[in-house]
């Protein structure tokens, strides 16, 4: 995470209130706090003065100019009162971010773990758990062993059941929820490598894991996702792609993809 909207998203669990009440501002709206005084945005955040003083410090600038000068370098979103025009500029900022988040190296990591699992074990709570059936169906259709887990009761008699060479990929936005970090605890115990899709840097469910890939802070730029996050699902697209340049994964793939279509028709015929 090199931008500095990155390294406010990689720190933001470990912010006090105040601090998360700016950090919440810059993410939602770079632009105009990279054309506004000082005061304007404390009197928008409700913080003092000295506090966005400290808080540019805290993220690595000299101060609140240098802060200014770096969100207005790294924000080229294009200003439009179009709505749908608008919506392009997000999604294209956004999986700008997401691309430069998670490294390639930490990536190929994350593709050996699954190659190599005995079985793939997929957590999500929530809306988390709509990235986690996704996940689930594609690698599924490919061949690998694995099951999506969106039940917390389910979760916790999952992971007293895995054993050294299971795989456990997770996805929590906050990495705080309690029912999820109770669960992952008891895998590692159990030596199970753990692999986390989280928006958060800095939190227990990073403390816990393994392996971090990193997916989009719910407000940046005014992003909000109630449903599937398009950043968990964009990563998730990734490792579809990677795993379908093997011809076999590829065929298999097609395969299920045969099968349930005859289904349908099956179904239509009744």
């Amino acid at each position: 995470m090199s931008s500095l909207l990155e390294d406010i998203q990689s720190r933001y669990s470990s912010f006090s209130d105040k601090e998360r009440q700016i950090a919440d501002y810059l993410l939602a709206s770079p632009d105009e706090a990279s054309h506004s005084h000082i005061k304007d945005i404390a009197s928008k955040t409700g913080v003092s003065v000295a506090s966005i003083t400290r808080f540019a410090k805290k993220v690595s600038c000299r101060n609140f100019v240098e802060l200014k000068l770096k969100l207005a370098r790294q924000n080229h979103a294009a200003k439009s009162d179009d709505i749908d025009e608008t919506l392009q500029n997000q999604y294209k900022e956004m999986f700008q971010d997401i691309q430069s988040l998670s490294g390639k190296e930490s990536f190929s990591r994350v593709l050996s773990l699954i190659e190599e699992a005995n079985r793939i074990f997929i957590y999500g709570l929530g809306s988390s758990g709509l990235a986690s059936q996704e996940l689930n169906y594609r690698l599924s259709r490919m061949g690998f062993a694995s099951e999506a887990v969106t039940d917390p009761h389910l979760m916790v008699i999952r992971s007293g059941l895995l054993k050294e060479g299971d795989l456990l990929l997770t996805f929590s936005r906050s990495g705080q929820t309690r029912d999820l970090l109770v669960s992952l605890e008891k895998a590692r115990e159990n030596g199970v490598k753990i692999v986390s899709f989280t928006a958060y840097g800095d939190t227990p469910l990073t403390a816990l894991s393994h392996e971090v890939l990193w997916t989009i802070h719910p407000i940046r730029n005014g992003y909000f996702s109630p449903g599937l996050d398009l950043s968990a699902l964009f990563l998730i697209d990734r490792i579809t792609a990677h795993f379908l340049q093997d011809p076999e994964r590829n065929k298999t793939y097609r395969q299920t993809i045969s099968i349930i279509s005859n289904l349908s028709h099956l179904n239509q015929s009744k």
